[in-house]
């Protein structure tokens, strides 16, 4: 009972089942803040609580990987406290005070699942307009509306052998992706407007609206739907330096923020993996030197950070997690700094 009540972990960003387990000193360089403890609270997210300890959240896996016997990730709940204590050496140790007993609720996600849901049930990625012209799509409807919603009937082309009650992805074609200085793109991405479910198959199947994220028309592609599940994200630092851009948004602001989602020029043939931190640099501006009156050129300014959730093979789905200014398209993405020298000792708590 004491040592399901005293769950001695380290906390890391993940999902997962883990047992209990003693955290080990931070490695040197790991640059804490001065918080010492917090309460778990509903809504949290595990990026918020690591960056209420961490001042780079993706280093807690660091400290998670010198314990070669933890096999998972860490679950929190809503409830739990997370407190730092100093080990026998005098080290920063961290350890979860498990509530009990335990609440009736899950355990905190990575980052705010509506931020990244909305792009894990659809293959988000397409190859080309061709394929997406070959796939099924909403052809007509007895009622002549521009937009259509929950509850509405239509008629599609393309699913006559589709069983019933078989349900259905509504995407439309979204921005095509290229690489920076490269003529060839790499593919479009695709919107997720919403969702539908098969009443009647045949030539001219009988489709319903069951969910609407956006505006749905006559015309908008269909893709059966896959079980979107929150995969167990582990967030790191990738395993060799990284130079890469953003090419694409996924929403029509002119400037991004915390929460919304990009694409990335780069994915698992360049060695990326689903988890991975970059940070957001701006390009370098160029100014007047007071003194001598000539140009002056400044250095790329971090201005944020992504975790990438979806990687396809050239280019990945990456959430902004922080963001100090307006995020743009080309925006340039490195591999995470690591913590000054001159930085490590402080604010350790």
């Amino acid at each position: 009972m004491q040592k399901n009540i005293w769950r001695n972990t380290l906390f890391c960003l993940g999902l997962g089942a883990m047992a209990p387990v003693m955290a080990q000193a931070a490695p040197s360089g790991t640059l804490l803040r001065s918080a010492h403890s917090y309460t778990v609270k509903r809504g949290d997210t595990l990026w918020g609580i690591a960056a209420h300890f961490l001042h780079n959240p993706w280093e807690w896996p660091r400290l998670w990987h010198r314990n070669a016997y933890i096999k998972n990730p860490n679950l929190i709940y809503p409830g739990d406290r997370v407190v730092i204590t100093r080990g026998p050496g005098g080290q920063p140790e961290l350890r979860v005070i498990a509530l009990h007993p335990r609440m009736t609720a899950e355990p905190l996600p990575t980052v705010a699942r509506g931020e990244v849901m909305p792009f894990l049930g659809t293959p988000g990625v397409i190859a080309s307009k061709k394929a997406y012209d070959r796939l099924p799509y909403l052809a007509a409807s007895a009622s002549e509306h521009i937009v259509y919603t929950v509850g509405d009937k239509l008629y599609a082309s393309g699913l006559a052998h589709a069983p019933v009650g078989a349900h259905y992805q509504i995407v439309a074609l979204g921005p095509e992706l290229y690489r920076p200085g490269r003529k060839n793109a790499v593919g479009y991405a695709l919107h997720d407007l919403g969702s539908a479910v098969v009443r009647r198959n045949g030539a001219h199947a009988a489709m319903e609206i069951t969910s609407a994220l956006k505006e749905i028309s006559l015309g908008d592609r269909l893709i059966p739907t896959t079980k979107s599940v929150v995969p167990h994200y582990f967030p790191s630092a990738p395993s060799h330096p990284v130079h890469a851009d953003i090419i694409a948004k996924m929403s029509d602001y002119p400037e991004l923020m915390a929460g919304q989602v990009v694409i990335v020029d780069q994915g698992r043939e360049d060695g990326l993996r689903d988890g991975n931190v970059l940070q957001i640099e701006r390009a370098a501006e160029t100014t007047k030197n007071t003194v001598t009156g000539k140009a002056f050129a400044l250095p790329p300014q971090k201005v944020g950070s992504v975790m990438l959730f979806r990687v396809f093979p050239t280019v990945s789905y990456a959430v902004i997690t922080t963001a100090t200014r307006g995020i743009q398209v080309g925006d340039h993405l490195t591999s995470p700094s690591p913590v000054s020298t001159s930085d490590s000792s402080a604010g350790n708590g």
